[in-house]
């Protein structure tokens, strides 16, 4: 994820700005006091609010409101986060507060709180960190963002500090925080062993109970495994009916299938001998048609054997041809308002001869929607079943619950009640108390025995009074089940109707259509006829010169195909004989194709019969149904009073069952205290021995392999900054950085400041690298606020070339350097006029692949 654009409002000496960023190194420079720091102050704030700057110092002087936003882009998505301040004035003292606070994912926007943005920020990032809008980020201080003049700040830091920060940013200390909890847990669980194994001591009594409850149950089970074999036997027989019963509502099925089969094979046959006599028809043509084509071959005989003849006679036709013409002529306006009005006459027929065929059509079709809906209407329910309760499934499902557990609690309360009553009378009976062994005068718990039986008998009747409640409620939820099934089965008959009656409704307005087309082509076709016969008087005065013309025409036609057929005949006997060839190979298929539709009218004939013969069988089945439905009604009453009689039995079982499960529960619950007490021990030792070592090497050896990766990134960073083969850069395991000189250990403080400043920048730049490596930071991003301070015109350059052979996926450089445009994929120039900022970006002056070169555009602020 990298950084993609800056907008400030009021932001020190910007009234507006805006910068948009790119992959590579970005260079914002210009003269001290430009502005540029104030545009990484103002990236910081947007992220951070005030925890690490005062509002004061970055809202330009005057100003009501501040606006700072930055954007994101990673992963596919594009995020902004903005933060808008407002000036107050308090008890006399001017102070700044939040007024709006946004976080928006591609575009859409959720206002958060300060914490919450903290928090999402983080998240965003993905470093650790404290939640807290007023907690300080170190990690953002020292891997990402370098503030001016704070370069060395990492060098003076003290070593347990440092440490904390290097940890923290490394995402090793939540290894340390699960051991000392690891600790804490194991004292917890060594205490809950304790209180568990007395619990267990108290519940000894258990298992007398529980073997005088067993002994009562196995006599109620014996009785109970003689009833039950007797139902078995019952339910066998019962299912041979119920199967007897399915294969009878099978037949019948079977029977109402047959009977819609036969009125679609009834459908088929009469489309069948429709389309067979459509092929009779056709094939009728195609002999007339072959008839007629061999009566034309024998006639190209004889055509060019009158070759001289004809064209005298056709010379002479022609000559009388164009004195009927003149006469035709002189008529020819009458002739031609005659054609027209037979034009109009003749579209109008064809109309009227169409909306006949489609009104057939229509008919044909609502017969076919009427058959369709009326057996629709005879299918299934005539009308939805009523529902047994207005309470839907789920809320009886939710009543039966609650019976249950009413039910589960009286039963408990009724135990209670009656193990008091028992404990009574041993008490009386023997005179000794059960618990104690003390003696005790019968006469003095006398009343006591009476009230304890009042309760028992209270407790009886609210179990049964419970499971009263259970079982009514049980029956309305089966009754709902059965209701939504058959609602279910009436809904899907619905559907198959509504489209039925739709079909119907459609049919019948096409017919409509139809006729009303018909009615309409029929008027035309009058209007038609009436107009020629307007101009039948004209007729009959051009009859005998059109019909001279057209004689003549036709001879002259007639003798000039005489004089042609005569020089052609043999290439027209040719094309008359492939016309003979197509004409009998249509005609074969014609015949194929009337055998197999007469063969496949006799099949659908032949089964209509069969399915009319099996018509007869279905009074029979229907019977048979109705006998199976008796039979099986007399089972299942007999199966219901044994059930009864099996049902009585295992209410007493329930009851014996009920005294061992209280019993075997307690035994049980005893065994489970001394077993998770056991179990408690045994986490408690683990817990606070192997696991906490482990916990512990995990952590010692995650932070040694970073240290490895820090140590060998931070000696060759350096040593790119200092070109100075006997200065060499380490740490030691605090991560205090310390350089060895010609094979001694020397402080930072004892070097100069380029080499303090090439020390701190490698530090940082190495602490990033391997914070990204290890996944604690999504941001592909590095600010350097002046970096070269204290650097001579070589380090600068070195400082360079070490950015550009890291290749850094992004980085913003600020810095009054010349020499670094260089190295940089951007240029964006500060310059203040004014007290007022502007700002000039220079696209991609020297890595062409990395963006495409645009225009320099300027803005003043």
């Amino acid at each position: 994820m990298q950084l993609s654009r800056l907008r400030v409002k009021n932001i020190r000496s910007y009234e507006s700005a805006e910068i948009d960023f790119g992959t590579g190194t970005t260079l914002i420079a210009g003269d001290v006091g430009a502005g540029k720091t104030s545009l990484l102050y103002a990236i910081e704030m947007a992220l951070f609010g005030v925890a690490e700057v005062n509002a004061a110092y970055l809202v330009r002087h005057g100003a009501g409101h501040a606006e700072v936003a930055v954007g994101f882009e990673g992963d596919g998505q594009q995020y902004e986060i903005s933060r808008r301040f407002r000036r107050l004035r308090r008890k006399g003292q001017e102070t700044f507060e939040a007024e709006r606070i946004r976080f928006m994912v591609g575009g859409a926007e959720t206002a958060y709180s300060a914490t919450e943005l903290r928090q999402r920020v983080i998240d965003l990032l993905g470093f650790p960190d404290n939640p807290s809008p007023q907690a300080h980020s170190d990690l953002w201080r020292w891997a990402v963002y370098v503030p001016q003049e704070r370069m060395r700040d990492i060098l003076a830091a003290r070593p347990q500090d440092r440490l904390e920060t290097v940890r923290k940013a490394l995402g090793v200390e939540r290894y340390r925080t699960a051991a000392d909890n690891a600790q804490e847990l194991a004292t917890d669980l060594r205490r809950s062993a304790l209180t568990r194994r007395a619990e267990a001591d108290r519940l000894r009594h258990f298992e007398d109970e529980f073997t005088q409850g067993t002994a009562l149950a196995d006599r109620l089970r014996v009785d109970r495994g003689s009833v039950e074999r007797s139902l078995t036997e019952r339910r066998v027989a019962l299912r041979e009916l119920e199967a007897a019963r399915d294969a009878a509502e099978a037949k019948a099925r079977i029977a109402e299938a047959d009977e819609r089969e036969l009125e679609g094979l009834e459908r088929d046959i009469r489309v069948d001998r429709a389309a067979l006599e459509d092929r009779h028809r056709a094939l009728a043509e195609r002999e007339r048609e072959l008839n007629q084509r061999a009566e034309e071959r024998r006639a190209t005989d004889a055509e060019a054997e009158a070759l001289e003849t004809r064209r005298g006679a056709l010379a002479e036709v022609e000559r009388e041809s164009e004195l009927a013409r003149e006469d035709e002529r002189n008529r020819g306006e009458g002739l031609r308002r005659l054609a027209e009005a037979r034009a109009r006459l003749t579209s109008a027929e064809a109309r009227q001869a169409a909306a006949r065929e489609l009104l057939e059509r229509a008919n044909e079709q609502e017969a076919e929607a009427r058959d369709v809906l009326e057996q629709a209407r005879a299918e299934g329910p005539s009308k939805a079943p009523r529902a047994p309760t207005p309470e839907s499934l789920a809320a009886l499902e939710e009543h039966l619950e609650r019976a249950r557990r009413d039910e589960a609690a009286s039963l408990e309360g009724f135990a209670q009640a009656q193990a008091s009553l028992t404990e009574m009378e041993e008490l009386l009976e023997k005179g000794v108390c059960p618990r104690c062994g003390q003696s005790v005068k019968p006469a003095e718990f006398a009343p006591h025995q009476a009230e304890v039986a009042a309760l028992e008998k209270a407790a009886r009747g609210r179990l049964d009074t419970a499971r009263g409640a259970r079982e009514a409620v049980d029956d309305k939820r089966k009754a709902r089940e059965r209701y939504e099934r058959a609602h279910e089965r009436w809904n899907e008959v619905e559907k198959r109707r509504s489209s039925a009656r739709a079909a119907h409704e459609r049919s019948v307005r096409a017919r409509e259509e139809a006729s009303h087309e018909l009615e309409q082509a029929s008027a035309i076709t009058s209007a038609a006829r009436a107009e020629a016969a307007e101009f039948l008087p004209e007729e009959e005065r051009a009859a005998a010169a059109r019909a001279n013309v057209t004689r003549l025409d036709r001879l002259r036609g007639e003798r000039a195909g005489e004089l042609e057929l005569s020089l052609l005949s043999a290439e027209r006997r040719e094309g008359i004989d492939r016309a003979l060839a197509a004409l009998r190979s249509d005609a074969e298929r014609l015949r194929n194709e009337t055998v197999a539709a007469s063969e496949r009218l006799a099949e659908r004939e032949a089964a209509v019969r069969a399915l009319t013969a099996r018509r007869a069988e279905a009074g029979e089945v229907r019977a048979s149904l109705a006998e199976a439905g008796g039979r099986l009604s007399a089972a299942r009453e007999r199966e219901a009073e044994e059930r009864s009689m099996l049902s009585r039995l295992e209410a007493q079982l329930d009851e014996a069952q009920r005294r061992i499960g209280a019993a075997e529960a307690g035994r049980q619950e005893r065994t489970a205290l001394l077993a998770e007490a056991k179990e408690v021990e045994d986490k408690a030792a683990w817990v606070g021995g192997p696991f906490r070592t482990t916990v512990l090497e995990m952590e010692q050896k995650l932070l040694t392999h970073a240290q490895a990766m820090f140590e060998r990134e931070f000696a060759r960073y350096f040593a790119s900054l200092i070109d100075d083969p006997g200065l060499v850069a380490r740490t030691d395991p605090a991560f205090t950085p310390l350089v060895m000189i010609e094979g001694e250990w020397t402080p930072a403080e004892a070097l100069s400041g380029g080499e303090r400043t090439s020390l701190a920048l490698a530090f940082r730049l190495a602490l990033a690298q391997v914070v990204r490596s290890m996944g604690s930071l999504h941001l592909d991003t590095i600010l350097l606020d002046e970096p070269t301070d204290g650097f001579s015109p070589e380090q600068v350059i070195r400082m360079g070339e070490l950015l550009e052979e890291l290749g850094l996926p992004q980085v913003v450089l600020v810095s009054h350097e010349s020499q670094l445009s260089a190295i940089a994929d951007r240029v964006v120039r500060v310059q203040k006029v004014d007290g007022r900022s502007m700002l000039a970006t220079n696209g991609s002056e020297r890595r062409v692949e990395r963006r495409t070169p645009g225009p320099e555009t300027r803005s003043t602020i």
